[in-house]
């Protein structure tokens, strides 16, 4: 019967400490219910904020998108070019911000077809400096904006666009830590007998 040395079985006891602190790739999908609703809210409100904390803390982010269920009513604006009529659309935009200047931006093409839409769109940084280091204590504040399309010129709104958000999820590419199950001296021993 072989037998274990005593300097053998700490060698193994460290080597599954140290497999502990591994870390694995996962991806997250985070709902978040408080940006749900009608868009723009109200008169001169088109922003709904919500802090998230995910349900670990991350080693490493790779990527973060944001996905949107929703219905969309399409406005009409008159922008006086040769008396037509100009389709206006919603437009939604996801925001995280790092500093005033620094944030994380998911930006959406607004859609000009009335009714149901789902639309995933990776965050892209505002600078190339932009990290995502403000994410790695596992919480964040993410803003959604609804609104009309910005136009351009000379144009005058005959309906306005709107919106309602069925469905808002944060999407995050991580790695974290894997969970260690604890033992006691005794029972760890038992595994070599």
């Amino acid at each position: 019967m072989a037998m274990i040395r005593p300097n053998a079985l700490w060698t193994i006891v460290t080597g599954l400490c140290l497999v502990a602190t591994t870390a694995a790739a996962e991806v997250l999908e985070i709902p978040l219910p408080a940006l749900l609703g009608s868009y723009p809210i109200g008169p001169g409100n088109t922003s709904r904020t919500v802090a998230f904390q995910l349900p670990r803390i991350p080693t490493v982010i790779h990527g973060v998108s944001f996905r949107v269920v929703g219905t969309s009513n399409i406005g009409v604006a008159d922008c006086h070019q040769a008396g037509t009529a100009d389709l206006w659309p919603m437009e939604f935009v996801a925001e995280m911000k790092y500093s005033p200047d620094d944030y994380w931006q998911a930006l959406e093409e607004p859609s000009y077809s009335p009714g149901v839409f789902t639309r995933t769109a990776e965050f892209e940084p505002a600078m190339e400096t932009t990290t995502w280091e403000f994410m790695l204590d596992g919480e964040a504040d993410v803003t959604l904006f609804g609104a009309p399309l910005a136009v351009l010129g000379l144009c005058d709104p005959i309906l306005f666009p709107t919106g309602n958000i069925t469905e808002a999820v944060l999407i995050v590419d991580a790695e974290f830590t894997l969970a260690v199950e604890a033992s006691t001296w005794g029972r760890i021993k038992a595994l070599y007998r």
